[in-house]
């Protein structure tokens, strides 16, 4: 393993982040006040499981608030708070539909006990879409489903808050096969963390902010969690000497979605709540744009730097993909969302050209 930097000017930079948006508060929970113009005036507060000063909070939950004040001239104000601020980020389901915030962009995984749609969301292990107008096109066709689902549990649905380029599987052991998972000890969540049992590894449930230890002190044996940009920012990189490829563990699809609380969103104005969802649109062009290349030139400063990459032979993968199918038809089984979620995706696999796969998946035209 290499030997590792000390990582606080990260730490500094999250700090001063998280105090510099609170700033922007107006203190009042879904709150409105006349603000000397004939106006209503609303104030959020918005939680994000993203650690603030890494490039995914910054490229996307920053200029999302930014955009809503701006546009809004001031009428609604986003107060944001990052990972495990006001309470451990697996309980954000329950504090938007309580009222605790307003709102959050947030990864769907964590809260897969609900109903298996909710695991399925943020990714499908061995999905074959990676392309982000294909990643828009299924967005679009599962969005209705999530809708419904959210709305059982008393949450609004607002759909995809960002595109996330693949997550990465950092190890510090060498895997060169399905065999070489069996006994691994795997930091992973959601959709992924299931796929992984699957493959014979242990999943241990490790936050955001404690994988650099976790992977430093020989906790975990491998990590997945972002992409090469916001671990590299994480200093993931100093702690890791190998990225296996391809990431088939979980497909590319949506690191947050946007969620709210239905009181918050009713109470907007439809000028107000247009904004928002201009600005979930604002975001996920910038996330498919500039943060995808910025991502590529990542992975290159990670090869440079010495991680080795670990290229999985196609016998391999197929193995792979073949167990992550057998897994995704077990779960249809779990619930008529999940149930719905694997039809629809079927089609869409076939409607894209991956028609093997989509038949695989019991999808006949």
């Amino acid at each position: 393993m290499r030997s590792s930097k000390k990582t606080l000017g990260a730490l500094a930079v999250a700090v001063a982040s998280t105090l510099a948006l609170a700033s922007c508060g107006g203190g009042v929970v879904g709150g409105s006040s006349d603000n000397g113009g004939g106006d209503e005036t609303f104030s959020w507060r918005l939680v994000t499981h993203q650690i603030p000063g890494t490039p995914r909070y910054q490229e996307t939950v920053v200029p999302f608030v930014e955009y809503i004040e701006e546009e809004s001239d001031g009428r609604l104000s986003v107060e944001v708070f990052g990972a495990n601020d006001l309470f451990p980020t697996d309980e954000t389901f329950d504090a938007v539909a309580n009222g605790t915030v307003d709102a959050a962009a947030i990864y769907a995984g964590f809260w897969s006990g609900r109903d298996e749609v909710f695991n399925l969301q943020p990714g499908v292990p061995g999905d074959p879409i990676t392309d982000y107008d294909d990643v828009l096109v299924r967005n679009e066709a599962i969005k209705p489903i999530l809708e419904e689902a959210y709305n059982d549990y008393g949450i609004t649905f607002l759909g995809a808050f960002d595109y996330a380029p693949l997550e990465i599987l950092m190890s510090t052991v060498e895997i060169n096969s399905v065999e070489d998972f069996s006994g691994l000890n795997i930091r992973a969540a959601g959709s992924a963390a299931s796929f992984y049992n699957a493959l014979g590894a242990s999943v241990v449930t490790v936050s955001a902010p404690e994988i650099y230890t976790a992977l430093q002190l020989g906790t975990v044996d491998a990590a997945e969690y972002n992409d090469f940009l916001v671990n590299g920012e994480m200093g993931l990189d100093e702690v890791t000497d190998y990225v296996i490829e391809p990431a088939i563990h979980v497909g590319g699809n949506s690191d947050k979605d946007l969620i709210v609380n239905p009181d918050s969103w009713n109470a907007l104005p439809e000028d107000l709540q247009a904004i928002v969802e201009d600005a979930r649109d604002h975001v996920m062009e910038i996330s498919g744009g500039s943060y995808a290349e910025a991502n590529k030139e990542a992975r290159e400063e990670w090869i440079a730097e010495g991680a080795e990459t670990i290229e999985l032979p196609e016998s391999e993968v197929q193995e792979m993909r073949d167990i992550a199918a057998e897994w995704l038809l077990g779960v249809q089984d779990s619930s008529e969302y999940a149930k719905r979620y694997v039809e629809t995706y079927a089609e869409v696999l076939h409607n894209l050209g991956y028609e093997e796969y989509a038949r695989t998946l019991g999808y006949s035209s």
